[in-house]
């Protein structure tokens, strides 16, 4: 009767081994699968990030060059003497020789 009652107890603790087991197998294995996924998420990420830092590149780079051939045109036009002021500015323009002096300005706002 002893004999009998410990094959049973042995048979229960060997089920429950198997499926612990298994069930390990099983959370391994989803463990891993989720790791792959995120290795595969993470080099998705540092691809774009690459694109994206190589795109920011070329678009500073551009915008530069545009920077630097506007600067080197101004730099011409004011070194050819083609650039004149403008007189109809209002900070170049100089009142016609004989004409009277402005107004003062006010001595108080108030």
């Amino acid at each position: 009767m002893e004999f009998v009652a410990l094959q049973q107890h042995t048979a229960q603790l060997t089920e429950k081994y198997d499926n612990l087991k298994a069930k390990y197998a099983e959370l391994k294995a989803s463990h891993a699968q989720q790791r792959e996924e995120q290795r595969v998420e993470s080099e998705q990420l540092k691809a774009s990030q690459a694109q994206q830092k190589a795109e920011y590149e070329a678009a500073h780079e551009q915008q530069k060059a545009a920077h630097e051939q506007l600067h080197a045109m101004i730099m011409n036009l004011s070194n050819s003497g083609t650039c004149v002021p403008n007189p109809f500015w209002p900070y170049n323009h100089q009142p016609p020789s004989g004409s009277p002096p402005p107004p003062p300005a006010p001595s108080s706002l108030y």
